[in-house]
């Protein structure tokens, strides 16, 4: 059986039949499918801390290969918010607490690294400027774009941002590395702090 066949086959099966062939438990299966149908919001990793430690291992190291392979297909040029927002994606979609990232980029506007700067609680992450300058330094940048999520799923900035997109922008002009762009992070939506004017 091909393998393209073999996905199929998976896709014609019922909810409660692919949390069995994933668990391997009837009672965890029934769990998953219960959590499915109800109103709260599932991600992919309630899903996977219901497996058994083995099976637990396996499903975050394919989810982590996933993402890189994600990351990778998409642009590695950051033109506007969206290119950033979409490349990060795959990073921060379902994240449940709060991550800094910061995306450092040559003169042609090339990725040249995406690194985490910080991570936190449910509604706020420390960042240094320091780090974040350091990182641009390592990876020879001239451009920069910050990347934060906000767990609620409001993408409104905060004053907090604020005060920290002016001070990397001002930080960031002395030692000639512009900051292009800070993008706030929700699943299915983003504020732009240059799209709406601010940098």
């Amino acid at each position: 059986m091909k393998n393209y066949e073999l996905m199929d086959g998976y896709r014609a099966l019922s909810d409660s039949e692919i949390a069995y062939r994933v668990t391997n438990s009837m009672q965890t299966a029934q769990e998953i499918n219960r959590l499915l149908k109800s109103d709260n919001k599932v991600t992919i990793y309630d899903v996977v801390e219901m497996l058994t430690p083995a099976r637990m291992e396996m499903a975050f190291a394919l989810l982590e290969l996933f993402q890189r392979i994600s990351a990778k297909k998409l642009t590695e040029k950051i033109r506007a918010s969206k290119d950033a927002y979409n490349l990060m994606k795959p990073v921060m979609d379902g994240l449940e607490v709060e991550e800094c990232w910061c995306i450092f980029l040559n003169q042609s506007l090339n990725v040249t690294a995406k690194v985490r700067i910080s991570k936190g609680g449910f509604s706020s992450t420390q960042v240094d400027v320091r780090v974040i300058l350091k990182s641009a330094l390592k990876y020879n940048a001239t451009a920069m774009v910050l990347i934060h999520n906000h767990p609620s799923g409001n993408p409104k900035p905060s004053v907090d941002d604020d005060r920290l997109t002016q001070a990397l922008s001002q930080a960031g002009k002395v030692m000639n590395i512009r900051l292009t762009d800070h993008v706030i992070y929700t699943d299915g939506d983003y504020y732009s702090y240059a799209d709406e004017g601010r940098l």
